[in-house]
């Protein structure tokens, strides 16, 4: 069964290249028990820094993904936000209360070890790559938590074979309300994760105890 509900910030990019891992975030979390919280869902009439602060202080956890501090071509230019945001969570652990103290943050990467040519000082945190595969994504996430909370979750495959469920039975379900194949990577996250904890709440009924 799903652990208690923990709150955990996610700290990523949101265009729709990167979508196929964040909604591999997003329903790994849930499937958990735990409940994603992202800056993506702040209204336009936030001051956002503002209220990033208030999601970082209201987390338990923090997942950061900081594989876009590279740029593919000349013309790009690098994405600071990724690892300003963590920057702000990392300083919570060591000013914030007593909650934000005991918090505890993840950082994915997509290739191992590029972090160091570009922010070394994080060294000595969890950081993961995962090669931009969905399935190492869930990996990461499910062992993670695994090994803080002492406790054994489905395993990977399980999960993986769920996710996957989850998208074609979506994708289906969009198509017949006349959307594209692709809407599933489109749709605001508040959306999938509606979309995706009532799936697991229905698989969750089913489940052999």
């Amino acid at each position: 069964m799903p652990h208690l509900r923990k709150n955990v910030f996610i700290n990523c990019p949101f265009d729709i290249e990167y979508r196929p891992i964040l909604n591999s975030i997003l329903f790994t979390l849930i499937y958990i028990g735990a409940m994603p919280i992202l800056s993506e869902t702040i209204s336009s009439s936030d001051i956002r820094i503002i209220k990033i602060k208030k999601l970082i202080a209201e987390a338990d956890f923090s997942i950061h993904d900081i594989s876009r501090c590279r740029i593919k071509k000349i013309s790009e230019l690098p994405r600071f936000n990724m690892p300003f945001e963590l920057g702000l969570d990392i300083g919570s652990i060591y000013y914030g209360n007593k909650r934000q103290k005991q918090k505890r943050i993840l950082i994915l990467e997509k290739d191992k070890y590029f972090y160091q040519k570009i922010l070394s000082d994080i060294s000595g945190q969890d950081i993961f790559n995962h090669n931009d595969k969905p399935i190492k994504v869930i990996e990461i996430i499910r062992d993670w938590f695994s090994v803080l909370n002492k406790k054994k979750y489905d395993s990977l495959e399980k999960i993986w074979n769920y996710y996957n469920d989850f998208n074609d039975s979506l994708i289906i379900s969009l198509q017949k309300e006349g959307c594209k194949k692709n809407r599933i990577l489109k749709l605001p996250v508040t959306e999938f994760i509606g979309y995706a904890g009532k799936y697991i709440k229905e698989i969750m009924k089913t489940k052999v105890i």
